[in-house]
């Protein structure tokens, strides 16, 4: 009688999971608009160590450490295709590219 219970229990927490996963997703991604200025003004900090990148057009990404100056790039991404990059966590970065550059999961800090 038991053993009924256990695989909808399990498949009920695995679509939790999900739903929350997917969740912070949405909420910690966003768009640095293009104004005319290929150095963005906000600075990003990943959630998890990877970031998830796409533009609107083909571009070379650039993140910058804040503290170090060091770089990291993603040599070129094309219009509508997502790129990932590996970043430490709770470090702060700038970015540069061109265009309108959607982001996520990060939080931003806007100056």
């Amino acid at each position: 009688m038991k053993r009924k219970w256990i695989i909808p229990c399990v498949v009920a927490i695995f679509v939790i999971a999900i739903l929350f996963y997917s969740n912070i997703q949405k909420a910690h991604t966003f768009t640095l608009a293009d104004r005319g200025n290929p150095v963005k003004s906000e600075q990003i900090q990943p959630l998890f160590g990877t970031v998830k990148v796409s533009g609107d057009c083909d571009t070379d990404v650039v993140f910058t450490d804040v503290e170090t100056g060091e770089e990291y790039v993603i040599g070129y991404i094309t219009s509508g295709v997502s790129e990932k990059i590996k970043l430490q966590k709770g470090k702060w970065y700038t970015i540069a590219g061109g265009g309108n550059l959607t982001v996520g999961p990060v939080n931003v800090r806007i100056e």
